[in-house]
């Protein structure tokens, strides 16, 4: 190791590299501390409700669910990036190595399958909610496939095809932790920044259409899109026209747009510290620590958010298919009576799918009759079964 001693920053912010490690100064490591506390918090939490999600019996008729699961998987990537600073807190410093370039390629992974999940939402539900068509479970799964094989590429590809000794390993040393080191800039952005702020502009457009179309405003009348508004005295109309799928699909829809706002809240003081950056500025140690934290707190959030609308798991096992045909509604009772959401035609009537449901619950209801005999048959396994925990298990 060279024994040349460097200081980095200015006088206020200093941080001493010495060869190919980089050392900390108290308050530094306090800041780290910060954001790995913040990493671990995120993954305590994630995989608390991913245990509530799987140990809990529910029939989910979208996709919404795996793309769900799909966003919690990539926090907890996102935050083990940002928990692994432990390792540089105890040392007290960061030096290169496999670690480290671990460490880098496991954030940049986690930052990036965030935003491709968070995006995924967005369209699943502007895909089920707008376009109202319906994807196969193979189609799902290529998807799943295809997004995080996605991820992966955009990870490798820059040891793998990017580096050159010229200008040092791709991953390394960035600021007071590992990742894409500051001699790739361009890498930087449009292998990382570039997904995240597109995630945040495209979803953020696809649920204010979203929106529209599920509140009745913007409709499909004739071949033609129509914008329409009604007044406040008048928007009654819009629940008067609206049955029970439309009113299912507003209500997810609702529960479901918190997730790429948040993100995009999530996405702003990070943004502007890294904007500062490319444009020359000095930012503050403790801005960049602020915004670390913010952002890593984002599987917290989604959390959060989960338990706020604790309703969204539920109401999706129970909700009937969105891609339902509709019949032909005259254009004469449009003009009377207002807007009605999605297509200018009638959904499946709520005594039809309350009858479906009902059917549903009485099938699960026998078979659970059945497989409780079958077990009390068994003289290995005593034949009472709780009528409690029975009834827990019938959907509702």
């Amino acid at each position: 190791m060279s024994n040349t001693v460097t200081v980095i920053g200015s006088a206020t912010a200093t941080a001493i590299a010495a060869g190919n490690d980089l050392w900390y100064l108290t308050w530094e490591r306090s800041g780290v501390i910060c954001l790995a506390v913040a990493g671990l918090l995120s993954i305590a939490s994630v995989l608390f409700v991913l245990r509530y999600v799987f140990g809990t019996p529910k029939t989910f008729r979208t996709h919404i669910f795996e793309y769900l699961v799909s966003l919690f998987i990539a926090n907890v990537v996102q935050s083990t990036g940002t928990a692994m600073n432990l390792r540089w807190v105890v040392k007290n410093g960061v030096s290169n190595g496999s670690f480290c370039v671990a460490q880098g390629a496991i954030k940049q992974a986690g930052n990036v399958a965030t935003a491709l999940w968070s995006f995924m939402i967005s369209l699943h539900l502007f895909n089920i909610l707008f376009m109202r068509s319906s994807v196969t479970r193979v189609g799902l799964w290529l998807t799943l496939l295809g997004g995080w094989l996605c991820v992966a590429v955009i990870v490798f590809i820059g040891p793998a095809a990017v580096e050159n000794p010229e200008k040092g390993p791709y991953f390394g040393i960035s600021g007071r932790w590992c990742w894409i080191t500051n001699e790739y800039p361009e890498e930087q952005i449009f292998l990382e920044y570039f997904f995240e702020f597109l995630s945040a502009c495209l979803s953020f457009i696809l649920y204010c259409v979203i929106l529209l179309r599920v509140r009745g405003n913007l409709v499909h009348n004739q071949g033609k899109w129509q914008l329409k508004f009604i007044s406040s005295s008048e928007s009654w109309r819009l629940g008067f026209a609206r049955d029970l799928i439309d009113s299912s699909m507003l209500k997810l829809a609702q529960k479901m747009v918190w997730f790429p706002v948040a993100y995009t809240i999530i996405l702003i003081p990070i943004t502007i510290t890294r904007l500062s950056e490319f444009m020359g500025h000095k930012i503050p140690f403790g801005a960049t620590v602020f915004a670390g934290v913010v952002f890593n707190l984002t599987g917290f959030v989604n959390v959060c958010l989960i338990v706020v609308t604790r309703r969204v798991f539920p109401d999706i096992g129970s909700l009937p298919e969105f891609n339902t045909p509709r019949n032909k509604e005259s254009a004469v009772v449009f003009g009377k009576s207002g807007i009605t959401p999605f297509t200018q035609q009638q959904s499946e009537s709520a005594a039809s799918y309350h009858r479906e449901r009902e059917a549903r619950q009485a099938s699960y209801r026998e078979r659970m009759r059945e497989a409780g005999e079958r077990v009390a048959r068994q003289p290995s396994v005593s034949s009472t079964v709780s009528q409690s925990s029975t009834a827990e298990l019938i959907p509702k």
